[in-house]
């Protein structure tokens, strides 16, 4: 394990577009920091990311945790 691996957990609200109601999702991983990303930079990778998987245009970070992976 990388040394720069860290375990996320991030929900999001959003709508999808012809689909009525709101929609809550959670979407976990790992995810390893590029060289001299910062913790603004990796949330908005993963933010981006997890908004493509849900297929969100739009969406408001509910909870968003970031802690190292190791134990």
């Amino acid at each position: 394990m990388a040394r720069n691996e860290y375990h996320y957990v991030i929900t999001l609200q959003f709508r999808k577009e012809g689909v009525p109601g709101v929609n809550t999702n959670t979407v976990t991983g790992t995810v390893a920091a590029q060289r001299g990303e910062d913790r603004q930079a990796l949330y908005q990778r993963l933010l981006k990311n997890a908004m493509q998987a849900l297929e969100a245009n739009n969406a408001v970070t509910l909870f968003f945790d970031l802690a190292p992976n190791d134990l």
